[in-house]
C-alpha cells in the first residue's frame, strides 16, 4: 500500500464533533473526506486514485458545489466533496465525489447523479469523475445507472459505486490504514443504533483497539475526533465512559492524554467558548437594557436592577430592551419585566 500524503489545507478548519450528532453520518464523513481524502480513493477505487498525482495539492471546491447543489437537495445521511486535482498527465480535473452516507435506499439517486453532473460540467466546463460510496446497510440495495429514453433520445451515466459492505477491512486493518477504522466504527454505529447501552459497550471496545492499533498519534486522534460523531452517546453515558476510559488508563499507568481524552477535552473548551461567547452578549444585553432605563427614568432601584441580572435569554433581553425605549414609565416596563420571568 502506497503510503498516499494528506491535503495540504482542508476548505475550512476542522471542528471538534459535538455528541448531538448522534445517528447523523453526514458531519463525521464531512470531515473525513478532509483528512483522508487520499486514502478513501486509493481503498475504495484503485482506478481512480492512479490517475491522480497526489504530491499537487488539492483543492476543497465547498463554495463552488454549495452553488451548485440547493441546500434543499442536501440531507443528513449524505455527505458530498467536490475537489480538484492534478492528472498524473499533467492535465487538471474535476474530481466530484458524492458520498452516500443513507441508512435507508434511496431511489433518487441515479437522478441526482446525473443532475450533479451536468450541472458541474455546465459551470467548469469539465465532465467530473463521479464516484458514490454506499455506506448504507442494505446489502441487496445496488443501484444501476441513469438511463433516460424517450423516443430517439437517451440519455445515460454510469457512476463508479463502491458498496461499502463489500470491503473486506481486514487486510487495510492489518496495513494500518486509519479509514479502515473509521469504516469499522461506521458500521459499528449501524449496528447499534437505537441501542445506547450496545453503543456504550462498542465505542469502549474500539477506544481500547485503537490504542493499540499501532497508528501515529495524530492519526489516532484523527480518527477517534471523527469515531465520537459517529458512536455519538447520550451524555449521562458519555460522561460514564469517560470514567471507565480513565479507569483503565489509570490502571494502565498511562501518562499522555489518550486520543479519546483528547478529543472530549478538545470539544469541552469549544463548548466552553460558545458558553463564554453567549454569556459575554447576554452581559451587554444586562448593561445596555440598564442604562435605557436609567437614561429614560433615572436611577434603577435594587429590585429592578437584580431582576435584569438574573436574566440569561438575550431574547428575553433584547425583547425587554425594546420595551424600555417604548414604554412611558417605570411602572410599566416592571410590567413588562414581571410578564418576561415569568415566561417558561
Amino acid at each position: 500500500m502506497r503510503n498516499l500524503p494528506l491535503p495540504a489545507s482542508p476548505a475550512a478548519p476542522i471542528q471538534p464533533l459535538l455528541k448531538n450528532q448522534a445517528n447523523r453520518y453526514d458531519s463525521p464523513w464531512k470531515v473525513t473526506l478532509e483528512f483522508y481524502l487520499p486514502a478513501i480513493i486509493e481503498m475504495l477505487f484503485g482506478d481512480v486514485a492512479i490517475l491522480v498525482d497526489w504530491s499537487k495539492p488539492v483543492a476543497f471546491l465547498d463554495s463552488e458545489l454549495q452553488a451548485i447543489v440547493p441546500e434543499a437537495e442536501t440531507g443528513d445521511m449524505r455527505a458530498d466533496k467536490l475537489v480538484q486535482v492534478t492528472r498524473r498527465d499533467g492535465t487538471e480535473a474535476i474530481l466530484f465525489i458524492h458520498f452516500e452516507i443513507q441508512s435507508q435506499r434511496d431511489p433518487t439517486l441515479p437522478r441526482r447523479m446525473f443532475r450533479y453532473h451536468y450541472r458541474i460540467y455546465d459551470r467548469f466546463g469539465q465532465h467530473p469523475i463521479s464516484l458514490v460510496v454506499l455506506a448504507d446497510d442494505e446489502p441487496g440495495w445496488r443501484p444501476g445507472p441513469y438511463v433516460q429514453e424517450d423516443g430517439p433520445v437517451r440519455l445515460s451515466l454510469e457512476y463508479a459505486a463502491c458498496k461499502l459492505l463489500d470491503v473486506d477491512l481486514g487486510p487495510w486493518l492489518e496495513a494500518g490504514n486509519p479509514l479502515a477504522r473509521i469504516v469499522r466504527a461506521h458500521r459499528l454505529a449501524q449496528r447499534t443504533r437505537g441501542d445506547d447501552a450496545a453503543r456504550w459497550a462498542a465505542k469502549l471496545a474500539f477506544i481500547r483497539e485503537l490504542q493499540g492499533a499501532g497508528l501515529g498519534r495524530e492519526d489516532s486522534v484523527r480518527v477517534m475526533r471523527v469515531v465520537h460523531g459517529l458512536l455519538a452517546l447520550p451524555r449521562e453515558l458519555e460522561v460514564a465512559l469517560r470514567r471507565e476510559v480513565r479507569k483503565q488508563e489509570e490502571a494502565m499507568h498511562e501518562t499522555m492524554r489518550s486520543p479519546y481524552e483528547t478529543v472530549v477535552w478538545e470539544e469541552g473548551r469549544e463548548e466552553g467558548r460558545q458558553e463564554g461567547r453567549q454569556e459575554g452578549r447576554c452581559a451587554a444585553a444586562r448593561e445596555f437594557l440598564l442604562d435605557v432605563l436609567t437614561e429614560r427614568f433615572g436611577p434603577c432601584d435594587a429590585a429592578v436592577v437584580s431582576e435584569v441580572e438574573a436574566l440569561s435569554d438575550l431574547v428575553q433581553l433584547r425583547r425587554l430592551a425594546r420595551h424600555a425605549l417604548k414604554v412611558a414609565s417605570l411602572e410599566e416596563f416592571q410590567r413588562a419585566l414581571k410578564a418576561e420571568a415569568a415566561e417558561p
